[in-house]
């Protein structure tokens, strides 16, 4: 069991309490697995709008691809927001000569997901509700790369949708940067290097994250896999 509360809120505090201890990969495991359903149940929505997409080529496509979409979200949750994340952290960490285990790195990486996860749940809430107020072009000839596209990009400027998009990145960010917090406090237990240069390793992946969100926001173009 884990003190939720010290990890969300005085995470220096949580990872003092891990020092010397060997990394322990199980609950992280747990909470990004939680992270990665979360986002399959986020992907399997968007089935809603793939059958209004694919109605004029008969029923069935709009859960298939709920489908590929869920499967596509799971993974990509566990591989960019744990695995390479953490990868990230500790190459970054290895110029200030940050000495701990890669899997030190990807248990407190682990942990600190906890509030992209609570952020994941409520972007998925808040397009629950706007999902009714979508409207979908309707794809006649999924044999045609052009038609497809064309669709996708009257979906995506469609105002209620980009509405929804500006507010989920808004959203996503913020739960980014309390992410971003703790994972301060963890990379600086994990590789055992100053508060300082643990706040330059967090930031840089995390700031190139950001930057392409508002790129997107701007461009009102999805990012594909985001949460």
């Amino acid at each position: 069991m884990i003190n939720l509360l010290d990890l969300l809120v005085r995470p220096d505090r949580f990872f003092s309490s891990l020092e010397g201890k060997e990394p322990d990969l199980k609950i992280p495991a747990i909470i990004a697995i939680v992270g990665a359903i979360i986002a399959a149940v986020a992907g399997y929505a968007m089935s809603g709008l793939y059958a209004e997409l694919f109605a004029g080529i008969g029923g069935g496509m709009g859960a298939f691809m709920g489908i590929i979409t869920a499967v596509s979200a799971f993974i990509g949750f566990l591989v960019m927001w744990w695995v390479v994340m953490a990868a990230a952290f500790f190459l970054i960490s290895m110029i200030f000569k940050g000495s701990g285990k890669f899997t030190h790195t990807l248990a407190n990486t682990g942990y600190g997901l906890v509030p992209v996860i609570i952020g994941s749940i409520v972007t998925t809430l808040v397009f629950m509700t706007y999902l009714p107020r979508i409207v979908a072009p309707v794809i006649k000839n999924i044999q045609d790369p052009a038609v497809i596209q064309q669709a996708m990009q009257e979906l995506m400027q469609d105002p209620v949708m980009m509405e929804y998009t500006r507010v989920s990145m808004i959203i996503s960010t913020l739960f980014l940067l309390w992410s971003a917090n703790i994972w301060i406090f963890g990379v600086k237990e994990a590789r055992r290097i100053t508060l300082k240069q643990s706040f330059i390793t967090v930031a840089i992946p995390v700031a190139a994250f950001i930057i392409y969100t508002l790129y997107v926001l701007i461009a009102g173009v999805q990012i594909p896999g985001g949460v």
